[in-house]
Order: C-alpha cells, then sequence, then structure tokens
C-alpha cells in the first residue's frame, strides 16, 4: 500500500499518532449561520474546544486544588517549631554536666553545640554558665529537654506528637509514606478509570480524599496518621492522572497545547498558603482543606459528562453520539474532529463481552511502545524528585514559608506562558528536551559554587540556581503530562499515564531523603538531581514527536514491530501488507498499522 496520509484523502495526513491512522471524513463547508457565528466570535472557531467543553475542562481542572492541598499540605502542618526549655529544667541539666563546646562573652542569644543538647539559642554568661533557657534543646536521651514550652502559635504534628530530637525523621518519614500512597493510586485508581470509567472513578476518589483527609485530624498516634496520610496519597495520585486525562479527551486536537499547559495547580498552592497563614491549627486546616474542595465539585456533577473517547473504545456507541451532541454549537460542528463514530452499536452480546480489558503488560506491546513507556517513566521519576524534593523543603529555607511558597510556585507562570508557544512552534520533543536541560544545568550548577567554597557567602545564589532549575523541571513535567497523553491510546492512556505517574510518584517518596545525602556533601542532592536531569533531557529525543498528530485510540496487535525514523518530520515506514482495516460491525472507520506507520 501506498502512502497511508494520502489514502485518507485531503485533510487527513495532518492528523497522526504514533501508533495508527484513523480515516477521518473531510470538513463540511459552513453554512451562512455558521459563517455568520465564526465572524460574530472573531478569527477564532470554537471546533475541539466549544464552549462545554470549555466548561468541562474548567471544571476538572479545578480538582487540582484537591490534588495540590493534599500533596503539599506536608508543608505547613509539619513545619518545625521553636520551643524553650525554662531555667528550673536547664539547672537539672547542668547538674549532668551540660557544657558549651566555647565559650561565649556577654548575654548574647548565640548559635552553638553542647556535648549534651543541641541548641539554636543560648543565654549564657562569660564563663558559660546558663542564666535563661535553652532554645530547642534536646537531652543526652534523644527526648526533648524536661519542662518544655513550645514558642510558635502555629499547632502542627510536630507539637501535637513532639516529633523532634530522636523522632525529628518522623515528619518526611509521614511525608514518604504519603508519596508512595500517590503511587499505589496512580497505578490502582487509573486502571480502574479505564475499566469504569473517567466520570465515575473520579467522583469516588475525591469522596473517599475527603473522608480520610478529614479522618486523619482525629489520629490519635502518629503512627494512625501515618497510615491515614497513605490512603490519602491514593486518592491524589489517581486523580492527578483524571484532572489530565479526562479534560484532555474532550479537547480538540488543535487546542491540546493549550488544554495540556494550563491548569490550576499554580493557583491552588497559592491559595494553601493564604489558607494556611490563617489557619494555624493543624487539624483545623486539615478538615477545611478536605471538605471545602470536594463539596463545591459535587455541584457539578450533573453538568460533567463521561469521556466520548472512553465510551467509543468501549463500544458505548450511542452514549457517545449523545455526549458529542451535548458538545456541538451547531448542526455543521464536529466538537471532536478527530474521533470518527459509526452509526449503530454491536448487536450481538457475544459481540460486547468480546470487548479486552487492558493491562499493564499492553504498555509494552511492541518496540516503540515499551521504548515510550520506558523513558517517560524515567523521567517521571526525576520531575518528582526535583519538584517536590525543592518544594517540600521550602519549609527549611530561610524567610517566610508562606511568601517562599508563593513565591516558589509563581515562577512555574512564565514557563507555562512559554510551554503554549514553544510546543506549537518547535513541537514536544524539543521543547521537552530545552526545560529539561536547562533545569538539570542550572540543578548541577550548584556544585561548582560548593567546589568555591562559596556557599555560605553566596547563599543567594545557591537558592536562585535551585529555584531556576525547579522551575526548568516544571516546564518539563508540564509538556510530559501532555506528551504522555498523546503517545498513549485511548484504550491504555490512564494505564499508561499512570505508570509513568506511580514512577514519578517513586521519586515523590525519595524526594525527602535525598535531602540526607547533604551530610556527606552539601552539594551532593544538587549532583545527584541534575545529572539524572540531564540524562533524561537527551532520552527524551527518543521519543516521537506528537504535534498535529490525532489521539491514538485503539493498540496495534502483539506482532507489530514498530520503528521511529530519525527525522521526526518523516512518517514511518509503510509496506503493503503493513496497514489493514480493524472494523468491527458498528461500522468504524479506523485503520491500524502493524508497524506503526503514522
Amino acid at each position: 500500500m501506498g502512502d497511508a496520509s494520502a489514502s485518507n484523502g485531503d485533510g487527513a495526513g495532518d492528523r497522526k499518532s504514533p501508533y495508527f491512522e484513523e480515516f477521518q471524513h473531510e470538513e463540511m463547508s459552513p453554512g451562512p449561520e455558521e459563517q455568520l457565528k465564526r465572524k460574530n466570535f472573531g478569527c477564532c472557531h470554537w471546533e475541539g474546544f466549544g464552549p462545554r467543553q470549555f466548561g468541562i475542562f474548567a471544571v476538572v481542572n479545578l480538582c487540582d486544588y484537591v490534588t495540590a492541598w493534599t500533596i503539599m499540605i506536608p508543608i505547613f502542618i509539619g513545619t518545625h517549631p521553636t520551643w524553650k526549655c525554662p531555667s528550673p529544667s536547664i539547672a537539672s541539666y547542668n547538674a549532668t554536666g551540660l557544657t558549651p563546646t566555647a565559650a561565649v562573652a556577654g548575654d548574647d542569644v548565640v548559635r552553638s553545640t553542647w556535648t549534651t543538647a543541641t541548641t539554636d539559642g543560648l543565654n549564657v554568661t562569660g564563663n558559660g554558665t546558663a542564666m535563661g533557657y535553652l532554645q530547642n534543646a534536646c537531652g543526652a536521651d534523644g527526648l526533648i529537654c524536661p519542662g518544655y514550652r513550645y514558642a510558635d502559635r502555629s499547632h502542627s504534628i510536630i507539637s501535637e506528637w513532639n516529633l523532634v530530637c530522636n523522632l525529628d525523621g518522623i515528619s518526611d518519614l509521614i511525608t514518604s509514606i504519603q508519596m508512595a500512597g500517590i503511587a499505589v493510586g496512580a497505578v490502582l485508581i487509573s486502571q480502574l478509570a479505564d475499566t469504569f470509567g473517567r466520570k465515575p472513578v473520579w467522583f469516588t476518589t475525591i469522596t473517599v480524599n475527603a473522608v480520610v483527609g478529614f479522618a486523619s485530624a482525629f489520629a490519635p498516634r502518629w503512627e494512625v496518621y501515618a497510615a491515614i496520610r497513605f490512603f490519602s496519597g491514593i486518592c491524589a495520585g489517581g486523580l492527578g492522572n483524571l484532572n489530565f486525562i479526562w479534560p484532555v479527551e474532550f479537547i480538540g486536537m488543535k487546542w491540546r497545547v493549550l488544554g495540556g499547559a494550563i491548569n490550576f495547580w499554580q493557583v491552588a498552592v497559592m491559595s494553601l498558603a493564604l489558607v494556611a497563614y490563617f489557619i494555624r491549627d493543624w487539624k483545623t486546616l486539615l478538615m477545611v482543606t478536605s471538605l471545602v474542595p470536594t463539596v463545591a465539585l459535587w455541584f457539578s456533577y450533573r453538568f460533567l459528562t463521561e469521556s466520548p473517547r472512553w465510551l467509543a473504545t468501549h463500544n458505548k456507541l450511542e452514549e457517545a453520539k449523545k455526549v458529542l451532541a451535548t458538545l456541538s454549537t451547531s448542526e455543521e460542528d464536529h466538537p471532536m474532529p478527530d474521533l470518527m463514530l459509526g452509526d449503530s452499536e454491536p448487536a450481538a452480546d457475544e459481540e460486547k463481552s468480546s470487548l479486552r480489558k487492558y493491562s499493564y503488560w499492553d504498555l509494552f506491546r511492541t518496540p516503540l511502545l515499551t521504548r515510550c513507556t520506558l523513558v517517560l517513566m524515567y523521567n517521571w521519576f526525576i520531575y518528582s524528585a526535583t519538584y517536590y524534593g525543592l518544594s517540600l523543603n521550602v519549609k527549611n529555607m530561610p524567610g517566610d514559608i508562606y511568601v517562599n511558597t508563593t513565591l516558589l510556585v509563581m515562577l512555574e507562570w512564565p514557563v507555562n506562558v512559554a510551554i503554549v508557544f514553544l510546543n506549537n512552534k518547535i513541537g514536544r520533543r524539543f521543547t521537552h528536551f530545552g526545560f529539561m536541560l536547562a533545569g538539570g544545568i542550572f540543578t548541577f550548577s550548584v556544585m561548582f559554587v560548593n567546589v568555591a567554597g562559596k556557599t555560605e557567602e553566596l547563599s543567594g545564589l545557591v537558592t536562585a540556581l535551585a529555584l531556576v532549575g525547579k522551575a526548568g523541571v516544571a516546564g518539563a513535567w508540564a509538556v510530559g503530562w501532555l506528551f504522555t497523553a498523546e503517545l498513549f491510546p485511548t484504550v491504555v492512556r490512564t494505564i499508561g499515564c499512570g505508570a509513568a505517574a506511580f514512577s514519578g510518584r517513586l521519586g515523590g517518596v525519595v524526594a525527602p531523603q535525598v535531602s540526607y545525602l547533604s551530610k556527606v556533601s552539601p552539594a551532593l542532592p544538587f549532583i545527584v538531581l541534575g545529572s539524572c536531569s540531564l540524562v533524561g533531557a537527551f532520552l527524551g529525543l527518543l521519543l516521537p514527536e506528537t504535534k498535529n498528530r490525532a489521539l491514538a485510540d485503539e493498540l496495534p496487535p502483539w506482532n507489530t514491530c514498530c520503528r521511529r525514523d530519525l527525522d521526526i518530520d518523516d512518517d514511518f515506514d509503510v509496506t503493503d501488507e503493513s496497514v489493514k482495516q480493524v472494523d468491527t460491525k458498528s461500522n468504524e472507520v479506523l485503520m491500524v498499522s502493524q508497524n506503526g506507520k503514522v
């Protein structure tokens, strides 16, 4: 068979997918009413992103408040408070032989290390006798000093269960446990969404997340709290995928870049900082952030519809047509030009029962799919490890935690604007490469400041390099979301994104622990993350370009042998026997290429 794009008729060659090609209808010439409508709307035509599609996109993305508040809340409820030990306790500790490492003159408050207690502040006289209070002191037994009193007005999980001194690492451990739950949720809930549909799984998950989030505020011990946060993580991990996959499946091809780059994550994190500023009690903060966004989202139940792509791939064609009808702005308008449905559903019950269930093994069905899956999983691991490693560490940065959190996410806004422009101009592959490369270079550059011995003097430069590096990786991650959704066909799209997200959440589990590498060398975490980001930038070049190509719906057969030409502008090779029609009695016009021809 000759050039496949030519066989599809005019206009079909621009709508391509790495795994199959769809037979496209020729667009109907707009009638007078439609021409008037286009004129009234200006130069923009709503095809592929009409008012209702925009509404669905906006409402589903509002769920970023649920995911962002769930994932980022440890920043505010896990802050380390300041505590003071009164004079009587100091006298009892002096009896056991507390001695400063160096004599300090006068009554200055200084930073000093004791042989049996670590202090951040101490009032002392010239001979080293304590005359006031110990601040953040731990005894020789590893416990907080007797008679302690917390100075901060914030009430966190640290002060609730005294997770200080020998329990100092518990807060980061709880965060890692939550991240482990996110990894599980990315796989489990993604599989459920591909099996039972996007809408029911989405609403069930946000409800469960609200219940377990509310329950975590009443945990009697930190062990119980950590277990509950694991289930919160499961919900957040699944929602993170669905918040992107579900609305993207409603959007036409030419609007997907905008849909993939625009979200409410940054606004959600900034609003969390604002809410946390006014609600300093961790229990109240958890209850508010768990219930409010979920209750608000339930009001959208009747407005949101199931994904027409999911319905079509599960042979629910009549339901898919009804959904498409609600999206259309006129009879001439096709809301999703790259999705064509037949005239009727399969009548035979046995044909419906023959619909196979897809699993994670299908992500390795062909060499090309295997390559895409492995490269995306590696890059997602680095996205998450770098992004969350720096974001969650904001509580240890100098300055106000609420201001720092806001500044961290504000840096991502210009990045998102650039992504919309660059994705359309140079494509996903090179946009991803540029951001990932920049993130790796800036993060790795911290090493040179450390080698020069200027870490303390140039602390501002170190912070700036780390933040720009984080912004670069965040940009690559934003491209990665869109890239991942476009590379996997509809039947395994949520599964594929779930596998990538699972790997990413493993990076999130590692992120709180990477900071411990600073005990070996302050620059070591930056060296590890920077070098891994550089490797990911070049591995991303192995992925096929998806710019201006239709979303795939079906998988090629297991015996397919796919390969990608080195030139991203070239198509996959097609032999005479490479393309065969995959039709059902539903009259769907779907063509599958055995060798992955685009």
